[in-house]
């Protein structure tokens, strides 16, 4: 979706008009929109609506416009609480910055002042009315606004005059003088106390050879001054119509240069956009030299070598992808991209946005960059076609994501993390990543606190490692708390925090650091409502392992169908295939910090009897 204040309040999406038409709805949408990703208090939004005298109920009728705005704006397949988020003391709009017609004139107006300060006239006239063409009246045109969003208006007007300012500036540097007139004329008599717009019209018809018409600008504002708020005109008003008085010269047109014979362009530098590798990466030798063959494997081919690195929340995927991307770097020296494509999040990037991205980190100027995405795809492919180019996707969201984003050239590479398979990504390799075997878990844990230590206490290395079930994220997490207390014996650390997991949720280990719970919960809420339910009911399996037919008990089904549903899990990375036998059947298993997940979760949308009836399968 796409939001407009530049003018009329405007929601776009799907193709259509999709704004509120209930005044309050739309006041309500207004005032989140313009203060997107921050949370905005509750009474925030009761002043707005109300002002100083809100209903008894304002609380309760606040709770319904956001209900009803869910409802309204919620995308197909996806609950419009990901869009609207509920905070403790109030809600925020979760949207990326591209998506607000606001944030785009505002980096519209910062090049132009930039360019105007370099001393590029022409350039910052382009830009700047670029920026001003995106308003179609005045700010929030349609919205009955009350006191909050009065004040915001009134910043966006003064935004798009200073805006109009260093635009009309810059004219006067390129000698347009004469075309400002008409313009300034307009703007003097919609404020006719502005003394800035008042000097500007002066000096433009002083230049244009209408030194008497100047004069009598001064004279009419010093009246409207004078009768209305009892003034004399200010300091620099006044020396303006003196020095018009004597004809000083220096207010004559400056002489227009030429424009300095253009510079040999020197080839910008082949972006170099990897995050920084970790000194702790641990392991993964077969996953890597997987992820190795898979690319050579193209070599003789015209076909671009793709790589799905899937795996759960915090076994690694990313880590290990940016450590394979350093190690490879010097076979692709036209560039490493690096995309990140927010799967996880609750709006992931559009395909339009993550291009725009590219581009720009291939040097593509953002008045260059086309409005279409299949402008912006055909530019990246065109450049792209005879480079090598590794490009890295992080957190893929899902193949109509990906698919418009992939380079043009066979010298190409693309290296893709996801926390599910991507199925229909054409030509993709999938590559899975598990957790860390005990022994590399014991190396990664010697990396974060030191081998005296682990050296000195191997069994209750080997029982963090199980704690932590061999997933990455948690061994981290687990070894940063003994750095933290060094003093004590790994041992003594480790019973402190098997009480301490005994007391507190997952959800809770966010404040110390890990926020599992949340990565967990961005797969969950990609399910759909009856996978949802199963996978809440196969948590409750009392084993480690467990076949399709304990599945199938579990949740009341044939072994096939939960087969199927089993198989739907492994797909989101939320079960494992623990081993095929070679009879056909299969054994899966839960990782115990996605097993504690489910039954927090089941916790609190399922009632205790509910749980007891479940676990006595």
């Amino acid at each position: 979706m796409r939001f407009q204040v530049l003018g009329n309040f405007e929601v776009l999406g799907d193709s259509r008009v999709r704004t509120p038409s209930a005044p309050k709805l739309r006041r309500t949408l207004a005032l989140l929109i313009l203060r997107h990703n921050e949370t905005v208090p509750t009474k925030a939004l009761i002043d707005e609506l109300w002002g100083s005298s809100p209903p008894d109920k304002a609380i309760r009728a606040v709770h319904t416009y956001i209900y009803e705005l869910r409802r309204s704006l919620a995308r197909p397949g996806c609950g419009g609480e990901l869009f609207l988020e509920t905070r403790p003391s109030g809600y925020t709009v979760c949207v990326p910055e591209s998506a607000i017609d606001l944030n785009s004139f505002r980096a519209l107006v910062k090049e132009g002042r930039e360019v105007l300060a370099a001393g590029d006239p022409g350039h910052a006239r382009e830009v700047l009315n670029r920026a001003l063409g995106m308003w179609q009246g005045g700010a929030l045109a349609n919205v009955d606004c009350g006191e909050l969003l009065e004040a915001h208006a009134t910043e966006l007007e003064e935004r798009r005059l200073r805006a109009l300012e260093m635009r009309v500036e810059a004219d006067f540097q390129l000698g347009r003088h004469h075309e400002l007139n008409g313009e300034l004329k307009a703007l003097a008599a919609a404020r006719p106390l502005h003394e800035g717009i008042h000097a500007k019209l002066m000096l433009a018809l002083y230049r244009s050879g209408r030194r008497g018409e100047a004069l009598k600008v001064f004279h009419d504002l010093r009246r409207h001054l004078v009768d209305e708020l009892g003034l004399e005109p200010g300091p620099e008003l006044q020396r303006l119509q003196r020095s018009m008085l004597a004809g000083d010269p220096s207010l004559d047109p400056p002489a227009v240069a030429k424009p300095p014979p253009p510079r040999r362009a020197q080839p910008p530098a082949p972006p170099a956009q990897l995050p920084r590798d970790t000194v702790d990466f641990t392991g993964r030798q077969a996953v890597l030299d997987e992820i190795a063959g898979l690319l050579a494997a193209h070599g003789a081919t015209t076909g671009l070598p793709v790589v799905a690195l899937v795996g759960m929340p915090g076994v690694g995927k990313t880590a290990t992808a940016v450590h394979f991307a350093h190690a490879v770097r010097v076979r692709y020296p036209d560039g490493q991209l690096y995309v990140p494509l927010g799967g996880s999040q609750p709006t992931p990037a559009t395909a339009a946005e993550a291009m725009e991205h590219i581009l720009r980190g291939i040097g593509v100027a953002p008045r260059d960059i086309p409005t279409t995405l299949g402008g912006r795809m055909a530019l990246f492919r065109t450049w792209s076609s005879d480079r090598r180019v590794l490009v890295m996707l992080d957190d893929a969201d899902s193949p109509q994501q990906v698919e418009p984003l992939l380079p043009g050239g066979p010298g190409c590479a693309v290296l893709i993390t996801a926390r599910s398979l991507l199925y229909g990504l054409r030509g993709a390799r999938t590559v899975a990543l598990g957790c860390l075997s005990a022994a590399e878990g014991g190396q990664l844990l010697t990396r974060l606190i030191g081998r005296e230590r682990t050296d000195a206490e191997p069994e209750a290395v080997a029982d963090v490692v199980r704690l932590a079930d061999g997933l990455p994220l948690a061994i981290t997490f687990l070894g940063e708390r003994l750095m933290a207390l060094r003093p004590v014996s790994i041992a003594c650390v480790l019973a402190k925090i098997r009480s301490a997991k005994g007391q507190h949720r997952l959800s809770e280990l966010s404040a110390l650091g890990l926020d599992l719970y949340d990565r967990l919960d961005s797969c969950f809420r990609k399910l759909d409502e009856n996978t949802q339910e199963a996978f809440l009911r196969l948590a409750l399996i009392p084993h480690r392992l467990f076949t399709a037919g304990q599945g199938a008990r579990a949740l009341g089904t044939d072994i096939t169908t939960a087969d199927v549903v089993l198989m739907r899990l492994v797909d989101a990375s939320l079960v494992e295939v623990a081993e095929q036998r070679a009879a056909g059947g299969r054994r899966y298993r839960f990782r115990e910090p996605v097993r504690e997940y489910a039954l927090e979760k089941m916790a609190v949308t399922r009632t205790a009897p509910s749980v007891r009836h479940f676990m006595g399968f």
